[in-house]
């Protein structure tokens, strides 16, 4: 059976949002050339020959780039220094955005708030315990709390989006890609919480449909800040539920942990050396943590963050297709309507 994908709107309505002081567009600035200002805390440039009191350094296209301290930290203002417009190569609202640093290391910039997993952190956990699983290379990660917000330097991944490859894979690499994506899926199930939190043990950020987001959330008031849900025991998810008239679909005891959010642009994919097309790295781990593992399929059957970017509307939902399908194989189970059914829950008692 086809996945089925809930329509828009129901789970908040959009109001204009505050934002950051600095915005996130003005994390990262050009000072000069290859020279970078990165927020309040550091500055990041080529070496010369002779590396002083730097934090971290990386080698890229044969030459030497330095991360280090500020002497003096900059105070959180309207408009920084340096030129943020240059190599800004993603934003995202106001709480994300991505620059090209050197040719091949990118810096990410997140809005955080006490409390909250640094993506970075996840990565390394992912390294860690589940080295099977391709993902981006963390060089530095830090937290600059007076401008609350998160950065990491990674290399460049290799590859391309699944979104942008889709229409030259064949039906059997479609499926193949699938496959391999739910065995890190498997890989990463193995690893169980008896709570519902990120790899760290702090409350996910993500995922406010099963975890009931607030009020402010659902009605649109929330602004750039992370939305930072409490951790939860099973017997703690199913008192939720019950407040609002839903029982859980399935009883658990624990839980299991998955990416969160792997739609068609978070997954790179590449040729092998045999002209093989495979998964080349699974990048925006910010969503993952642990979670009833029913909750996997049965977002993968309903989520429009699954859906491809085609003009063929018959061909949007063909990732989550080969992704659900894939998933069932393996023994997961789901419950769409019951979701549907929380999703109007959610919305009519919020509004």
């Amino acid at each position: 059976m086809a996945p089925k994908i809930l329509p828009r709107g129901l789970h908040k309505l959009l109001l204009p949002q505050p934002q950051m002081t600095p915005p996130s567009e003005y994390g990262i600035g050009l000072v000069g050339p290859d020279s970078w200002s990165m927020g309040s805390l550091m500055l990041c440039d080529k070496a010369g020959p002779t590396v002083v009191d730097a934090v971290a350094t990386w080698q890229d296209s044969d030459e030497t780039w330095c991360l280090r301290r500020r002497d003096h930290p900059l105070t959180a203002t309207a408009t920084p220094p340096g030129d943020s417009d240059v190599s800004r190569t993603y934003l995202c609202g106001n709480a994300a955005a991505i620059w090209l640093i050197s040719p091949n290391v990118l810096c990410k910039v997140k809005s955080w708030i006490p409390g909250v997993t640094p993506e970075a952190d996840t990565i390394k956990w992912v390294a860690k315990n589940c080295p099977n699983i391709p993902i981006p290379n963390v060089i530095y990660s830090w937290i600059d709390e007076a401008w609350q917000r998160s950065f990491y330097l990674m290399n460049v991944v290799p590859g391309v989006t699944l979104d942008d490859a889709w229409n030259k894979l064949s039906k059997d690499d479609r499926t193949a890609i699938a496959n391999e994506v739910v065995t890190y899926i498997v890989d990463a199930a193995q690893y169980t919480s008896p709570i519902i939190s990120t790899a760290n043990g702090t409350g996910l950020t993500f995922h406010g449909w099963i975890l009931r987001k607030s009020e402010l959330e659902i009605k649109g008031a929330n602004n750039w800040q992370p939305d930072l849900h409490p951790i939860m025991t099973p017997e703690q998810l199913d008192q939720s539920l019950l407040q609002i008239g839903q029982k859980s679909p399935e009883k658990v005891d624990h839980f299991v942990f998955f990416h969160g959010d792997l739609a068609p642009a978070n997954i790179f994919v590449d040729k092998d050396k045999n002209n093989k097309w495979h998964v080349s790295s699974i990048i925006d781990w910010e969503t993952a943590g642990f979670l009833p593992k029913w909750y996997i399929r049965t977002i993968v059957g309903v989520s429009r963050a699954y859906l491809l970017n085609q003009k063929d509307k018959n061909e949007k939902a063909a990732w989550s297709f080969e992704l659900f399908r894939s998933l069932e194989e393996h023994g997961f189970q789901e419950y769409r309507e019951w979701l549907e059914d929380l999703v109007l829950s959610l919305y009519t008692t919020s509004c």
